[in-house]
This record gives C-alpha cells, sequence and structure tokens, in this order.
C-alpha cells in the first residue's frame, strides 16, 4: 500500500517507539510504500530516497496516486542553505528549518533545485562525479568529512571562496581548506576533508 504525509514533518524511527532515535524526517507530501504493519506503527520506504523507518500509523494517510518525486527548479543549492537554512539548528534526521542534519540539509537543498541526492552523508558519496581537489571545486559541490577510522560521517556544499555552508551545531558557514573545515570561532579545524563531488 502507498500512503503520504499530510503533516508538515514527521518523524521516521529506527524502532516502533516515540522513544526510538529518529533517522529521518517525512515532509508534507512525501510518499511512501508500507511495507508492514502493527496496530500503532508503520514500517515504511520513501518514494523519493528509498529510506526506511518506523512512522505513528496516525500521521499518515493512504493514497493510490503515483510517488511523489518532484524537485524544484532553484538555480543554486548554496543559495537555498544560505536563504532558507542559515541558522536553523542542528538536529539528527531532521529535515526543516526547525532542526536539520548535515545530509537533510544537502539533499532538501539539491531537491529545492531539481537534482535527487540519497539520505545520509555516506549514501551522497557514491553519486555524482570526483573532484580531484579543491582547486577545482565550484559552486554547489559537495564535501564529505571522514572520521579517524576513514569513514564519512559530515557532508556540506561548497560555496565557492573557500567558504562551505553546513549544520554542525547550527547550518554555519565556515572556510574550507585543504585539511577540512575550519572554524574561525573556535580556531580550529573541525572535520577532516575525505572528498569532493560533483553533482550537478
Amino acid at each position: 500500500m502507498r500512503a503520504y504525509c499530510f503533516l508538515s514533518a514527521v518523524a521516521m524511527r529506527s524502532n516502533p517507539s516515540d522513544q526510538s532515535e529518529m533517522v529521518n524526517q517525512l515532509l508534507k507530501g512525501d510518499t511512501f510504500q508500507i511495507l508492514k504493519q502493527t496496530d500503532k506503527w508503520s514500517f515504511v520506504r520513501c518514494d523519493f530516497d528509498g529510506y526506511e523507518g518506523w512512522v505513528d500509523n496516525k500521521q499518515w494517510k493512504p493514497t493510490s496516486s503515483e510517488p511523489n518525486l518532484a524537485v524544484g527548479s532553484e538555480e543554486s543549492p548554496a543559495t537555498v542553505a544560505e536563504r532558507q537554512y542559515l541558522g536553523s539548528p542542528y538536529l539528527w534526521g531532521g529535515r526543516t528549518t526547525m532542526g536539520i542534519d548535515c545530509s537533510g540539509l544537502t539533499q532538501v537543498c539539491f531537491r529545492a533545485c531539481g537534482t535527487r541526492l540519497l539520505r545520509d552523508a555516506s549514501q551522497q558519496a557514491t553519486q555524482g562525479n570526483p573532484v580531484s581537489d579543491i582547486g577545482e571545486s565550484r559552486r554547489d559541490d559537495l564535501c564529505f568529512f571522514c572520521n579517524d577510522q576513514g569513514r564519512i560521517i559530515h557532508v556540506g556544499i561548497y560555496m565557492g571562496d573557500n567558504l562551505i555552508i553546513h549544520s554542525s551545531g547550527q547550518v554555519r558557514i565556515d572556510t574550507l581548506t585543504t585539511e577540512g573545515i575550519y572554524n574561525r570561532e573556535l580556531d580550529t579545524l573541525t572535520h577532516r576533508l575525505h572528498s569532493i563531488r560533483r553533482i550537478r
């Protein structure tokens, strides 16, 4: 069965419980497949990006329409991020101005500009084409950052002029160097650069 989100934002959780971790959010109009159901919860797969999680049965309605894969046509994801999301607080799994995580920010901004991205930073790092180094970067390239084990854990949008917009504590603009993200307020490198990819 296919259903849609009729509220502004609905939590997708890792387990069928209000106390369970929010792993993503469905936004108003998002369509999804119901994969299994209990009395109170449904395990769903989002049509837009294939992401799966548990949703409260009170927060969706059935639909017979085709999947909602519509995307917008704005010019620049970096511009969308700066006008609409700058200063929004960080929220794990969030995808709205009330709270958004790093890959949620990149996904909604690229969607507004006509490009489909997967949900998590490690998934987004498989899309597009590699950029050889920071000197070859251009506005709207995605920059990925890793932990000490080399695992991708963070993503941001390159703005040009060695600036990056990303969600870390809040949606903010910092300096991008060959080593990673430099936070001027803290006078420290906060994220280690892993790779850069051109999506559009």
